[in-house]
């Protein structure tokens, strides 16, 4: 995280069970940028993330970068694989 230019300061990683869905929610400020970088996920487009009206099909180690203030949510729709992902956040 120190390569990361206007780092937020903090990251954390998010586990999704098999058939989970994180409703959607939003960010309390439009300052920061937010990656999710897939670590674990499987490659059937079972992952996805919704922000705003795009939703994309999430894999590994292909980030995803959005304005956390825009209204997002999350899938992980597979039958028995988890999907972890390390968040850390830019100041912008």
């Amino acid at each position: 995280l120190d390569a990361v230019p206007r780092k937020y300061g903090h990251a954390f990683f998010s586990s999704a069970a098999p058939q989970t869905h994180i409703t959607a929610h939003n960010g309390p400020t439009s300052k920061k940028l937010r990656c999710h970088l897939p670590l674990v996920c499987p490659d059937d487009g079972s992952c996805r993330l919704r922000v705003g009206d795009e939703t994309v099909e999430m894999a590994e180690s292909k980030a995803v970068i959005f304005d956390d203030s825009f209204n997002h949510e999350a899938w992980n729709d597979h039958a028995d694989r988890a999907r972890i992902v390390l968040i850390f956040d830019v100041w912008h």
